[in-house]
């Protein structure tokens, strides 16, 4: 196989690597709503009522941002798996700088997610810390 075709399937295991991230990705957001849903009464008190919309917002907005580079994804994939299926396995220049910058948006993406995952996982051991606290108080 030359040179460029195995560039062309590089990209698209890549590219399936990113797509298997982004569905690991997502369940790890349904299990941050689940968190947060499950410390609600908490999140609702006023020391922490601000710093909780923020972080659901955030959440809510990495969820879409992650959908649009799914779907961005997807589409690159598709591409390249067309090239691959019609024999056109010529290198594309366009296709190399389009998968540079779906690289580029994806790890922006993760630095993105994980902040909001640790802010999340801030929050919630503070919240459970306080609530610990408070148990022990009580058992004196």
């Amino acid at each position: 196989m030359e040179e460029k075709t195995k560039n062309i399937y590089k990209l698209h295991d890549e590219s399936l690597k990113w797509i298997n991230e982004l569905e690991f990705i997502s369940d790890e957001q349904i299990f941050l709503e689940n968190l947060l849903s499950s410390h609600f009464l908490q999140l609702s008190s006023s020391e922490h009522y601000d710093a909780a919309r923020k972080l659901i917002k955030k959440l809510k907005d990495v969820e879409k941002s992650g959908r649009d580079l799914m779907d961005t994804i997807e589409l690159h994939n598709k591409h390249m798996a067309t090239m691959i299926e019609n024999l056109q396995l010529e290198y594309d220049d366009r296709l190399a700088a389009e998968h540079e910058t779906i690289q580029t948006d994806f790890d922006n993406y993760l630095v993105q997610f994980k902040y909001v995952k640790k802010k999340i996982f801030g929050i919630i051991k503070k919240i459970m810390l306080d609530h610990k606290q408070k148990l022990l108080i009580n058992k004196t």
